[in-house]
């Protein structure tokens, strides 16, 4: 019986932040993927926020009002948004999954979709149906601190960007006041949910995790006391987009507040929920900076806390930031109480500091930092599709296979399996939509079509013209008949009209028949933003054969329509602003396009478990792999690994990935070899290898699509604490052999004392190692194991065990591991003695010196980049970040990439992680470059840069100045007066940024969109100038 043919779909389930990162690498792909949102809207928790730590980045660049569009590089809301979604994206918000049947590779999904009582393709955001509705109810976006319609919308942009009812009242059957006011007739009051079936290959689980509710504990009189507030409470208050517009003042009283606590783990590092929530530390950190940046900096901000658990990059150095910029105090102290002052809305916290001596302080507001927990959509769906979750409610996943769940063909992404903050869980996503790529790749190649691109029209210039109404919209302020017949009148405008709603079907197709009819080659649309909508009559162009370029939009809705009383002069500013528009599209080229074939292989340098692991994705997909490693040996400073405190043994799996990379066909292993330099453009680079055997030196050369680093870290080898000085001096990973290959010598052990962040303030720039802590309860937990009577001290400054890792250090403590605080200015002190070592350390609670006397001397020290990271760095024109690992193109949104396409990162070359978190790296990196790498030719371009090198004087400012490395000399070409060179940008490379062409001093750079002869044009606007005149005059 012949086998039912496989799917070549996906579909994601959960529309947040991990979700979109899924879907959109799935369909970059080439596959389709159905998004499957329970909510209204897309974004999950983060779209509530205003900002991201430690860069302060506007969120996934929605378009809140704390940044406005802000860059859409490092976005990916972009491709969601219904006028410039993804072709490949199928987005179904208000549905849930009802059940799930099949295999991998075949799956039967049933759906069920809320009545769309608003149409979001037809919603123009008119706000009519707002204006008209009596019923008001808390806004859930604004966490219940402010009211909005029944029928409305939550905050300024979502996705999809539209108006929404999501259950309606009793009253709504008789109203009805919304329907008849919608100039689209987007809303129906009748509609009924919809059903239906979707096949697909594989899923993707993406559905988050929501906030602990601290009604649940009483005694921090939430909701009781109304100056106490969630931190997520706080943080829509603080933004701007939020209900105060960034003016913070107290819910009690609604003055500024001049005093502010958080009190950290509220719902998490205790009995009832025993695990760390991972991200409440930093986003405390953060909200403190937020309230000296918004209130004041007069304003007391205290963190109360536990540890700081500042375990990523560049975390340590923004929580410094904040105590020596900002002058955010961090208390020690766990609050279990507080109380309210009747009178004047305070709240009293009672605290006992390190020493034991007991404070009573009021403050103006209490922020709970709240816990993560895995949400109910997460539980229900879990229980659907038959996976396993853990002891805590969250996704079970394996250590050496973070995404993949119980259910073959079913993948984790984001919060869904472990409290995750950003960076990971898009890592994490990439990750997941890697072995969706791999399956689905092995069942039917993607298509990938390439866009045609129409080219330059022929003839002269015959500008169309659409205005928008917008269904009173815009013409309720401006006279839409008007302003299209004053642009009749303007040079090459052959057509101008007024239209209803051009960025609906009706009106697009209105357009696409003016073309055809008055035979355009260029169009111009006044209407809305050019954000939103650009991409959209781009398309539409294209399809008529009007290149991007000849598409212009003029903003007549937000910058004349919204902002003018006098529809005089907003009419008179839209008549303007469409002159622009035209003259835009007259003197506009089509946008620079190149086609590139890459080639389909990948040099990955390095040859631990993240450049193993991405060598056998790539290869596994069928491009060609050449793994590089420096040394004699595969694996890595895994190969000093002796066990997890999980239990996997860490020796046999990466002795099973060298046999896996050392038998796979499609993998060249090259040990003993360095990278020279490296050339090209990215799709088509020039690597030069320097291979050493038996003493003998040779250059290899190979060509390549991609780059992977995967380079490493190495641990501090100084001698600090006798390391390396005194016998009984060893480190952590010393340790973890001794405790597997000589057990009995741990049997006779009598007291070990651990040190952690041993080099961190010794090593350059070293801060948190992340993998420390929990190396040091793994090796404390299997010393009690063998020896249950030795006494274990672990001297440490915070205890990283973050997520689940908290259960490891509850466990050594019940254990009777003990755990001693100290401050880095005051660090333990340790000598040797005939006896053996003596290690002081002044323990806080007691106030006095404890006097140990170890058998062994455990030291952690911390994990610094590989020798050669810099050399590396240099070849290959890479930032490096302060700590001196590579620095990644943006540290939440892009962290395996870099500014420099075609190159990428994996692993402890990018900063300490785990072995799991190394993995999902290199899985990411995989499917990024699967996405482009392998499909045939591909186009790159776009808004670049180009030389008119006939005017290139070779002075190499392009070249200095540029951040993406674009620019370089071609001396195949003559420059100005026959020079020999002259610079030439890679379109592959360029982003558009436009320094290049404000800096050539011969103004031989022109930039696509903003060439001179437009931007400089007799016919363009000048400062103080208006082409139409006054109403008055």
């Amino acid at each position: 019986m012949a086998e039912k043919a496989p799917v070549s779909a996906a579909m994601v389930i959960g529309g947040g932040v991990a979700g979109q990162r899924a879907a959109l690498d799935i369909a970059e792909a080439g596959f389709p993927v159905y998004l499957v949102e329970n909510g209204p809207s897309l974004g999950g928790i983060v779209a509530q926020l205003g900002f991201m730590f430690p860069t302060h980045d506007c969120v996934l660049c929605r378009g809140g009002r704390d940044h406005g569009y802000g860059c859409t590089r490092p976005a990916i809301s972009p491709a969601f948004h219904e006028h410039s979604r993804h072709p490949n994206i199928h987005v179904h918000t208000s549905t849930e999954v009802v059940s799930v049947e099949g295999r991998a590779g075949d799956f039967t999904v049933h759906l069920r979709q809320r009545p769309q009582y608003v149409n979001p393709e037809r919603c123009i955001n008119c706000g009519k149906c707002a204006e008209v509705c009596p019923i008001e109810i808390e806004n859930p976006f604004h966490e219940g601190l402010a009211k909005r319609k029944l029928i409305d919308k939550d905050t300024g942009r979502l996705i999809p960007d539209s108006y929404y009812l999501w259950e309606k009242a009793e009253y709504c059957e008789t109203c009805h006041k919304c329907e008849p006011v919608c100039p689209t007739q987007a809303v129906n009051l009748s509609a009924q949910p919809k059903e239906w079936e979707v096949q697909v290959g594989a899923i993707v689980l993406s559905t988050g995790y929501r906030l602990f509710d601290p009604r649940e504990y009483e005694e921090y009189g939430y909701k009781r006391f109304p100056n106490v507030l969630t931190s997520l409470e706080f943080e829509r208050l603080v933004s701007n987009n939020g209900p105060l517009m960034g003016h913070f003042v107290t819910p009690a009283t609604g003055e500024k507040p001049k005093s502010i606590a958080w009190l950290q783990c509220v719902g998490s590092r205790d009995h009832r929920y025993p695990w760390c929530s991972a991200i409440c530390c930093m986003h405390a950190t953060k909200e403190a900076i937020l309230a000296k940046e918004r209130i004041g900096k007069d304003v007391a901000c205290r963190i109360f806390l536990m540890d700081q658990r500042t375990f990523n990059k560049e975390y340590h150095a923004y929580y410094e930031r904040s105590r020596e910029l900002y002058g955010v105090e961090y208390i020690r102290s766990r609050i279990s109480g507080l109380r309210q002052d009747p009178k004047t809305k305070q709240i009293y916290l009672r605290w006992r500091d390190e020493a034991g001596k007991f404070h009573e302080e009021p403050y103006d507001v209490v922020v709970l930092s709240v816990g993560v927990h895995p949400s109910e959509q997460s539980e229900r769906v879990a229980r659907m599709l038959g996976i396993d979750l853990n002891d805590y409610g969250f996704c079970h996943t394996e250590k050496f296979t973070p995404v993949a769940t119980t259910r073959a063909g079913v993948f984790a992404a984001g919060a869904v399996s472990a409290p995750r903050e950003m960076a990971e869980a898009f890592t994490t996503s990439t990750a997941a939509a890697n072995e969706v790529i791999q399956l689905l790749s092995t069942l039917r190649k993607p298509a990938v079509p390439a866009r045609p691109q129409p080219a330059m029209p022929a003839g002269p210039a015959r500008v169309g013209v659409f205005v928008c109404r917008c269904g009173g919209t815009i013409e309720g302020k401006i006279d839409t008949a008007d302003v299209a017949m004053y642009a009749a009148t303007l040079p090459q405008v052959v057509y101008a009209a007024a239209v209803d709603f051009p960025c609906l079907a009706e009106g697009q197709e209105e357009i696409r028949k003016a073309i055809a009819v008055h035979g355009l080659n260029r169009l111009v649309v006044a209407g809305c933003s050019v954000r939103t909508h650009l991409a959209l009559f781009e398309r539409l162009g294209e399809e008529a054969g009007i290149p991007r370029g000849l598409v212009s939009m003029a903003n007549i809705r937000e910058q004349a329509a919204w902002v003018h009383p006098n529809p005089a002069d907003a009419t008179r500013k839209a008549k303007e602003l469409t002159r622009v528009a035209v003259v835009r599209a007259v003197k506009g080229q089509p946008v620079k396009v190149d086609t590139i074939d890459p080639i389909p292989e990948v040099l990955v340098l390095g040859g631990g478990v993240a450049g193993m692991t991405a060598a056998l994705e790539l290869a596994n997909a069928g491009l060609g792999v050449t793994l590089v490693e420096k040394t004699d040996q595969l694996g890595g400073i895994v190969r000093r690994k002796y066990h997890l405190v999980e239990g996997q043994d860490p020796q046999q799996y990466v002795q099973s990935l060298v046999n896996q990379v050392l038998k796979h066909a499609r993998i060249k292993v090259l040990t003993n070899t360095r990278l020279v330099s490296q050339s090209g453009r990215p799709g088509r680079f020039r690597s030069v290898l320097q291979h050493v055997d038996d003493g003998r030196t040779e250059e290899i050369s190979l060509e390549h699509g991609a780059t992977v680093l995967a380079i490493g870290g190495v641990p501090y080898a100084g001698h600090e604490y006798m390391l390396g000085q005194h016998p009984q001096a060893i480190s952590q990973l010393e340790l973890e052999r001794i405790l597997v290959e000589e057990p009995e010598r741990v049997k006779g052990l009598r007291q070990v004392v651990m040190i952690q962040c041993v080099g961190r303030d010794e090593a350059p720039h070293s801060p948190c190692s992340r993998i420390c802590c929990t190396g040091a309860v793994g090796n404390a937990l299997k010393i009690k194991e063998l020896n249950p009577s030795c006494q274990v001290y672990v001297l440490y400054r915070d205890v990283m065990t973050y997520g689940p890792r908290e259960a490891y250090y509850t466990a050594a403590r019940e254990k009777g591991v003990l755990f001693v605080r100290y401050e880095p200015a005051e660090k333990p002190a340790v000598s040797a003695t005939p006896q053996g070592l003596v290690v002081k350390v002044r323990e806080r609670t007691l106030n006095e010196m404890l006097e140990l006397r170890p058998d062994l001397l455990a030291l952690s020290t911390v994990t610094q980049p590989a020798p050669d990271v810099a050399d590396v760095a240099w070849r290959l024109g890479l930032p490096l970040s302060p700590e001196g690992f590579f620095q990644e193109a943006h540290t939440k949104m892009r962290p395996t990439e870099f500014v420099k396409p075609g190159v990428y990162v994996a692993g402890l070359a990018h900063y300490p992680k785990f072995i799991e978190d190394s993995v999902a790296q290199a899985k990411a990196v995989s499917a990024q470059i699967m996405q482009w790498l392998g499909h045939g030719p591909v186009q790159v371009g776009g808004l670049v840069a180009e030389v008119n090198q006939e005017r290139c004087v070779g002075c190499l400012t392009c070249v200095r100045i540029c951040p993406y490395h674009a620019p370089y000399i071609d001396y195949s070409v003559p420059g100005i007066g026959g020079i020999m060179g002259a610079a030439y940008i890679d379109p592959a490379r360029c982003q558009g940024c436009g320094l290049c062409t404000a800096e050539c001093p011969n103004k031989a750079i022109q930039l696509y969109g903003y060439q001179d002869d437009v931007l400089m044009d007799p016919a363009m606007p000048v400062l103080g100038r208006w082409e139409v005149p006054s109403p008055a005059a």
